[in-house]
């Protein structure tokens, strides 16, 4: 399974909730660039048993993230996300913590500093 390509989750005030497709169990990945795609930086991984509604989640009001991403989308940057979809949430968090362990996340480790999770 690879990962899907960088979709745009919002840019500045205006979120995009209607591309999503995958209903099922994924790791994902959040990174900001620019209004076309390009310089990803990517700051957060992330589980879910639902891509679809978790996507959705972030592109309401930016979830438990909302302080971070709405500070990076009012610098001018956009949120975009990837995913990689799997056969369980089990193995989707498996993948995560395998990411976390080789990867320093920095909004990973703003929230794991605050003892909040995901």
């Amino acid at each position: 399974m690879a990962w899907t390509q960088w979709r745009k989750l919002a840019n500045q005030d205006e979120w995009f909730d209607d591309k999503f497709d995958y209903a099922g169990p994924s790791c994902y990945e959040l990174g900001t660039g620019g209004a076309r795609g390009g310089n990803i930086q990517i700051h957060y991984v992330g589980e879910t048993k639902n891509e679809k509604s978790r996507m959705k989640c972030y592109a309401a009001h930016g979830s438990h993230l909302s302080e971070i991403i709405d500070d990076h989308l009012a610098r001018g940057w956009c949120l975009f996300y990837r995913g990689r979809s799997h056969g369980s949430k089990t193995e989707a968090v498996a993948m995560q913590n395998n990411l976390l362990a080789k990867h320093k996340y920095d909004w990973n480790m703003v929230l794991n500093s605050d003892d909040c999770r995901d």
